[in-house]
């Protein structure tokens, strides 16, 4: 069996796509004969030497010239391109032409179909226009929770026969760092200094950051709130939040964090992760900081109490006061903040990239 996979994501500033393209081709390039598993990027972006872990083939065409002939054309067919294979994995919401491949298309969430609101007028152009004509062409459709496999069969109209739920992971590096070595990393790399609580993510509005910001306004805690993430499209309406509420200097936005060994140390230094996201495909982050021995407080909405089990201490995300309240009975609660760690280690443990990629390897073998 010759599997063919797009490798695009990997091109770009990694964020919750690109981690999953990374780590899905990393362990299915373990568990398949060498020559059996090629890539494929689309976009005049070049793939990073740390990134190239399988053999590739390019085509160097602008995204948006190639997504037009790809709708209206019909060409190029990627699977021909790859020189012939059995199965072809679209990574990233769009299905492209294909000859004689068994087509696999992942989609990851559909808050942007949900609450167009909640996305940039751009991603929902992109994603929204195809993305039902692509799901019913796929002869299987991967996602990462039952939440969002819901949203597949009752928006796109896909039969759940052909919906795979195939669970993320958090990598193996997240784990938890002593305390002080996870302070000193984190002053010495970033300038900051604890207490704080940690949010993490690009900042857009389906991750609800003002309703954060307003939370931790009202709470009553000597803390830093620390906001780590790449600018989206929600910074300018957090920016002002930040300034209508007085916060200044007590929230700390410190931008696209590129050097992963960071993440641990900040997750095992915060004293809270708070993550009062609106919708989530996954919720990657809330893993990451399980895994790392992190107290997490979560919305109760959509994949989170899927993923969180009985480990996050949920809150629904229109619940200003409720948020509020549950940052300071957590940060006060020393015992209730040991139960939810040593929860949350043994709930992330439910959880690998290996399973993950062996599912995966399931799926392309049952379509044959």
């Amino acid at each position: 069996m010759r599997v063919g996979i797009e490798l695009t994501p990997l091109t770009y500033a990694l964020t919750g796509i690109g981690y999953y393209v990374r780590h899905v081709v990393r362990e299915l390039a373990v568990l398949m004969a060498p020559g059996d598993l090629q890539g494929f990027i689309a976009g005049i972006r070049k793939l990073g030497d740390g990134n190239t872990m399988i053999p590739y083939r390019r085509l160097p065409m602008p995204p948006r010239l190639l997504n037009l002939t790809w709708a209206w054309g019909g060409w190029p067919s990627v699977d021909a391109r790859l020189g012939g294979v059995d199965v072809y994995h679209a990574v990233n919401y769009r299905l492209p032409p294909l000859k004689r491949a068994r087509g696999v298309l992942s989609i990851h969430d559909l808050g942007f179909l949900r609450e167009p609101g909640w996305s940039n007028p751009g991603t929902n152009r992109l994603f929204g226009k195809h993305i039902q004509r692509d799901a019913l062409r796929a002869d299987a459709v991967i996602t990462c929770s039952r939440a969002t496999q819901r949203d597949i069969i009752s928006l796109l109209g896909v039969e759940p026969e052909r919906v795979y739920v195939i669970y993320d992971a958090a990598d193996t590096s997240f784990a938890p760092v002593n305390r002080d070595d996870a302070e000193r990393r984190v002053r010495e790399a970033l300038g900051i200094e604890a207490p704080y609580l940690l949010f993490v993510s690009t900042i857009e509005a389906r991750k609800n950051v003002t309703g954060l910001l307003d939370a931790f306004a009202r709470a009553d805690l000597p803390h830093k709130l620390v906001i780590a993430g790449a600018p989206g499209g929600g910074t300018g309406a957090a920016a002002a939040s930040v300034e209508r509420l007085g916060l200044g200097s007590r929230v700390i936005f410190t931008g696209y964090i590129q050097d992963r060994t960071l993440f641990p140390p900040l997750y095992s230094a915060a004293d809270v992760f708070v993550f009062p996201s609106w919708h989530e495909g996954f919720g990657l982050a809330v893993l990451e900081a399980m895994a790392c021995g992190c107290p997490v407080i979560a919305s109760n909405t959509s994949s989170l109490p899927e993923v969180g089990g009985d480990a996050p201490f949920y809150v629904d995300p229109r619940d200003i006061d409720g948020l509020a309240r549950a940052m300071e009975q957590v940060v006060a609660g020393e015992w209730l903040r040991a139960v939810m760690r040593e929860k949350g280690l043994v709930r992330a443990r439910h959880f690998s990239w290996r399973k993950c990629a062996e599912e995966t390897l399931a799926c392309y073998k049952g379509l044959l």
